[in-house]
């Protein structure tokens, strides 16, 4: 085949081995009853208290759990859910009434009310501001109750898009009653939502059994029982849907997927996800405040090389901080890869492989499909243009904690979800100076993200982002890579709708037959 732009397929293939297989240590009772579905996951919930932490991951578990105020759709359309209605009832977006089910009650018969949401939105988080949930609704001030089912959401200042948050991430609704009760140990020991499964069983870094609520308000699920088993190994994974043990595998190595397409008796979905891969870039570091260093390693990426190595091509190259095809894209507009071009600016700025940049670069391992590999894989693409690259492991938690205080010593692979898929939550957060996720603290990039936080939905939003998306591509402020591709593999007896976001959702599955 030869050599992919300088980067050979030997490189690649030896970038991309796996980890040697485990054993899978148990059988899981139940594993085939037709209202009973075990899930190999690659995690355990980080926290019981999904108000407390900003974990992508464990959405699919909250969501069973808890269910959404709002939900969105795989096609990333906002649908009601708890919340049947909305809308703003003032000119300027700082006034938005909602309206509830009136049929839902928690696990333990309470049910749930206006009282319950501004506990879990207001309440709590004005008292403590370590919750995420403090963050994502910082600029909700209070909640105005009008009935057990309607409300009036009250913003500090103008929030024509606060509505996409109302079915994103940690805003969920929890019981005050029971919460005040048993206190937030108490809460997280013997946890109680709304959703349609209840929690029966659970065994930290292991196994979460759930069961079908009768009082859900969507109707009692068609499958009973859920084991969601935490197995953080890829390859155990794929040895416990091989093997038949499990119903359904999640985020399996890329190859692996593939490979499972020849087995009959398995239905193998690769999708492009809601979810972009990106390298965070800190400003507060004196080398990369140099435009032509941050050109030239951004030059250097081949992201289709890695597109096509790691994901099979179903992954897509991103030219600007969205998804392709998304509202922040910019039609047409493409980041030129050019490495001999990237070797002569990087040499303008004083670096050669006779003297090369001495780099720290920042991974996680194994928490999103292929980092440690893709770094390996962009490490090798940077030496070659007079780059001395240090791989160091690290973990999402550890960064967020170096990055917020000013202390990440390099360029950082990172992957950022958007069940949204709206461009306030992609280079609005990537790139505001006020908010903890961002790495490129730009003042003037502050400025002109306020102003968009606040203008009215419509087209003259949507083309302030693609200014600013554009903008940040050029100047590589951040450097967009992938927007990743994910599998969920199912035995062929399992129907199970697949989500962009990644969502494993098992009241909406069936068995067939």
């Amino acid at each position: 085949m030869g050599k992919m732009n300088d980067l050979t397929k030997r490189e690649f293939v030896s970038l991309m081995m796996g980890l040697p297989a485990t054993a899978f240590l148990s059988k899981v009772a139940n594993a085939q009853s037709p209202d009973a579905l075990n899930i190999a996951f690659m995690a355990d919930v980080q926290s019981w208290d999904p108000t407390s932490v900003t974990f992508p991951v464990g959405q699919s578990i909250y969501k069973c759990v808890f269910d959404s105020p709002l939900h969105y759709s795989s096609d990333q359309k906002l649908q009601p859910r708890q919340i049947v209605s909305r809308k703003w009832v003032d000119d300027n977006s700082t006034r938005l009434e909602i309206t509830l089910r009136d049929d839902m009650f928690f696990h333990d018969g309470s049910k749930l009310t206006t009282e319950d949401v501004k506990y879990s939105w207001v309440t709590r988080p004005h008292k403590d501001k370590k919750l995420a949930i403090a963050g994502l609704l910082q600029d909700l001030k209070d909640v105005e109750i009008i009935s057990p089912t309607q409300a009036v959401l009250v913003y500090s200042k103008p929030s024509p898009s606060a509505e996409f948050y109302l079915g994103f991430l940690t805003v969920y609704i929890l019981p005050k009653a029971y919460h005040e009760k048993v206190g937030d140990e108490g809460f997280v020991a013997k946890p109680i939502g709304a959703g349609p499964y209840k929690l029966v069983d659970y065994q930290r870094g292991s196994r979460i059994v759930l069961e079908a609520f009768d009082k859900y308000w969507g109707g009692v699920p068609s499958i009973k029982n859920v084991t969601f088993q935490a197995l953080p190994e890829a390859s155990t994974r794929v040895a416990a849907i091989e093997s038949g043990r499990v119903d359904v595998a999640v985020q399996l190595p890329f190859r692996e997927a593939v490979r499972l397409q020849s087995k009959p008796e398995l239905s193998v979905n690769l999708f492009p996800q809601a979810e972009i891969y990106m390298l965070q870039i800190p400003s507060y570091v004196e080398t990369y405040q140099n435009k032509d260093v941050r050109t030239a390693l951004h030059m250097a990426i081949d992201k289709a090389a890695l597109a096509k190595a790691f994901f099979n091509n179903v992954a897509k190259p991103l030219q600007v901080l969205a998804t392709p095809g998304s509202s922040g894209d910019v039609p047409g507009y493409k980041f030129p890869f050019d490495r001999k071009r990237a070797a002569e600016i990087m040499e303008k700025a004083g670096f050669s492989k006779a003297k090369p940049l001495q780099m720290t670069f920042l991974t996680t391992n194994g928490t999103f499909p292929n980092d440690y590999e893709i770094a390996q894989a962009i490490a090798a693409m940077w030496r070659q243009i007079g780059v001395d690259v240090k791989i160091e492991e690290t973990t999402v938690a550890k960064y967020l904690e170096l990055n917020h205080g000013a202390k990440l010593p390099g360029i950082m692979l990172y992957s950022w979800a958007n069940a949204t898929g709206d461009p306030e939550n992609y280079s609005g957060r990537i790139l505001n100076p006020a908010l903890r996720f961002s790495a490129w603290k730009e003042p003037a990039n502050g400025e002109r993200i306020a102003k968009l936080f606040a203008m009215k939905l419509g087209e003259e939003r949507l083309e302030g982002y693609r200014a600013l998306n554009k903008d940040a591509s050029e100047n590589s402020w951040s450097i967009p890579l992938l927007q990743p591709a994910a599998n969920v593999v199912t035995k062929k007896t399992v129907d199970l709708p697949i989500y962009s976001q990644g969502y494993i959702l098992p009241a909406e599955a069936k068995r067939k037959g």
